[in-house]
This record gives C-alpha cells, structure tokens and sequence, in this order.
C-alpha cells in the first residue's frame, strides 16, 4: 500500500499515458477502415470457390464456421512480417482462409509461402475479389460469421494477441 501512495504520480503519468496511446491506436485503425465493408452483420457476402496453390479449388466459406479471411500480397513486406500470426488461431470454430492478389504469377505467390513459411492452405484470388471486398491494401482481414455476414474488419499489421482478441470479440 505505502508503495502505491508513493508512486501515486507516476501510476497516474502511465495510466494517463497507456490511455491516450490506446486512443490514438483506435483512431487510427478507424481511419485504416474507413473504406472496408461494414462490419455491422449487414453486408453478406456470397461465396466464391477459389483454385488453391496445388491446383485444387476451395470454397471461400463453409456454412458451419466463422471465417477469417486474410488479404495478402507477395511483395507486401507487412504480409511477410504479419502472416505468420494467423497460425497463433486455435479455435475450432473458426476457419483461417489465406488470399492472395495482386500476384503476376503462381509462383510469386509459391516463393512467398515458402519464404514465409506459411502453414494454411492459400487461395488465389483476383480483381474480381478485391473489388468485392473492397481491399485498399495489405494485408486486410474480414471476419465472417456462419451466415458469411460480415462482422469484423481490419487493415494493416495485427499481432497473434490482437487477432486472439479480434476472434473473441466478434464471437
């Protein structure tokens, strides 16, 4: 207790710090967002079957799990950084799906999954799904529930803990 109402000032100097860091944080994933889709629940989006990279084709969505879907890059350099993070995920109620556009060819995408050791299967995406989902960048992410509603949106880096968070939120 003495320790406390000694360091009173300086629990206050952080408190007040570590609030207005989350505040300009929050701010400026507003502002990153600003032009994703509406993540309300109002915007459903239908589903696409997308060629994987061994030439298989997936469903974008399966009816029984939420889904994340992750927007990359192979040139993006926070893609690289941020991808790996998507392995941290362990709910089983929840599908992580791995998109990549803006690709000139296959094996853009193949080096960049080996380079980042990515785990999950990757999907290859197009024009066509980046209009639709409204992608400004790399990489975005939307969280879909089991109706494909959207009900989570974010661009930019996200950390393992953030995407924990994110998926326990929107749940």
């Amino acid at each position: 207790m003495k320790w406390i109402v000694k360091h009173k000032a300086r629990l206050l100097r952080w408190s007040r710090d570590l609030l207005i860091g989350a505040s300009i944080i929050y701010a400026i994933t507003l502002w990153q967002g600003r032009h994703l889709l509406d993540d309300d629940g109002t915007v459903v989006v239908d589903n696409v079957h997308l060629a994987t990279l061994n030439n298989d084709v997936q469903p974008l969505f399966v009816s029984d799990k939420r889904t994340l879907v992750y927007f990359f890059a192979p040139w993006c350099a926070i893609c690289e950084l941020s991808i790996g993070n998507l392995d941290h995920l362990s709910d089983p109620e929840l599908r992580v799906v791995r998109v990549a556009l803006d690709y000139q060819s296959q094996n853009e995408v193949e080096d960049f999954v080996n380079r980042s050791n990515v785990k999950g299967v990757v999907l290859l995406g197009s024009n066509q799904l980046k209009q639709k989902f409204k992608v400004p960048g790399y990489p975005t992410y939307y969280l879909l529930n089991e109706q494909q509603q959207v009900v989570g949106h974010s661009f930019g880096y996200s950390s393992a803990m953030g995407l924990k968070l994110k998926n326990y939120l929107n749940k």
